[in-house]
């Protein structure tokens, strides 16, 4: 049975349910004509005696024999109101004197009872089944199929796998079949998604393997580089010291350059070791105590503190922070800075100076190990990477720019 007509015969039983009204209404307009119909009935035969009735002239006993043959009586008006199922029609024949007939309706009434319950019931029935059939039709053919429907939706957004829906000829039907194909597509759609997330996250692994081998290449050829300078050295000012020694002369100028060299080595290694060092506990520090530490730490450089009264404590390591604002004002000052200036709110401070800034091409790289734009022998290039690998100890972070004169550090602390 097709949608169409399973839904036709909703809409007309739906259009049939208002006709109990309008069928009781005629039910009464049967009544009034069956009632109409034998009170005609009456008046006629009254009217046919009344006619004979007359034609007898004065002679009272001829009426008498008329009313007595049609069933009816002489009277004198007027005529007597109805009683009950007993109707009195009067037709006047002579002056001072009608022609009555008493109708009985009662057998009518009964006829028309009877009649009542039989087109009640009928009705009522009739209704009855079209509202079953109706509810019956509506549930088998559409709730219930798109009840299976929507349960199918569910358990396809659900990513679980879905029964076939039943497929047919009507629109339900055909929603089924397009449901199920739906849900085909979803399935070879999350089929590829997961493929592709699986080859994406290969790819990433191998991405990262490679950023990893890089930086590491980066650092063991800064290493290399850093520490072969002072060790050739070394082995040069060796070899001199021994051809010294040889000839009996001074070797303590050769001495001193190899202390100084060693020494370079040694902060070196310390600063390598202090870039792989694991977080210790954090402390509240006081961040206006860091920075006064710093500015008494550089010499020649004008540091200005604008920083609020009230500037509560941050979570940090108070040594490593106060060499974190030694680090920058030597950063500045090195680059031509003659005056830093502090300032920022709470949990977040702005180091500003005004220096040469930071060339564009150096500030993706400014944070790598051994990365510096200095002269070669003026920097090893682990003091920006020493500085970032502190604020990432204790939470926090660094960021640098170039500011309307020269360059700005921003730094971000975690609260106490």
């Amino acid at each position: 049975m097709s949608l169409r007509f399973r839904l036709l015969a909703i809409v007309v039983a739906a259009a049939l349910a208002p006709m109990a009204p309008l069928a009781i209404a005629l039910l009464l307009q049967v009544r009034d004509a069956v009632y109409a119909r034998s009170v005609a009935d009456g008046r006629a035969r009254l009217a046919a005696a009344a006619a004979s009735a007359r034609s007898c002239g004065a002679d009272r006993a001829c009426m008498q024999s008329v009313a007595r043959g049609a069933g009816m009586q002489l009277a004198p008006p007027p005529c007597p109101p109805r009683q009950g199922h007993e109707l009195t029609l009067c037709e006047e024949i002579a002056p001072g004197l009608s022609l009555q007939l008493r109708a009985d309706l009662s057998a009518v009434q009964s006829q028309l009872d009877r009649l009542d319950a039989r087109l009640l019931l009928t009705l009522v029935f009739f209704l009855a089944l079209m509202v079953i059939v109706a509810v019956w039709l509506l549930e088998r053919g559409v709730v219930r199929r798109l009840s299976q429907v929507d349960a199918a939706l569910e358990v396809v957004g659900a990513e679980q796998e879905s029964q076939l829906l039943p497929e047919g000829g009507d629109a339900v039907g055909r929603v089924g079949a397009a449901v199920n194909r739906l849900a085909q597509r979803l399935r070879e759609e999350r089929v590829r998604t997961r493929t592709q997330i699986e080859e994406l996250r290969a790819a990433r692994e191998e991405v990262l393997r490679a950023q990893r081998l890089a930086s590491v290449g980066r650092l063991a050829a800064g290493v290399a580089h850093e520490v072969g300078n002072p060790v050739a050295a070394l082995l040069g000012y060796a070899a001199l010291m021994r051809e010294r020694l040889g000839q009996g002369k001074d070797v303590s100028e050769y001495a001193e350059r190899v202390e100084r060299e060693a020494a370079r080595i040694d902060r070196i290694v310390r600063d390598l070791l202090d870039l792989a060092r694991p977080p210790a506990q954090l402390l509240p520090v006081d961040l206006r105590r860091a920075v006064e530490f710093a500015r008494m730490s550089v010499e020649g450089l004008q540091v200005e503190v604008d920083l609020p009264a009230e500037l509560p404590n941050v979570k940090g390591e108070e040594h490593y922070l106060a060499q974190l604002f030694v680090n920058l004002f030597s950063n500045a000052q090195r680059a031509g800075a003659g005056r830093v200036r502090v300032s920022g709110t709470p949990q977040r401070l702005l180091i500003e100076d005004d220096g040469r800034g930071i060339p564009p091409e150096a500030l993706p790289r400014l944070f790598e190990p051994f990365f510096t734009t200095a002269a070669p022998g003026q920097g090893t290039g682990l003091g920006l990477a020493l500085c970032h690998a502190t604020m990432e100890r204790i939470g926090g972070s660094i960021s640098a720019r170039n500011g309307e004169r020269g360059a700005v550090f921003e730094l971000s602390f975690a609260a106490a």
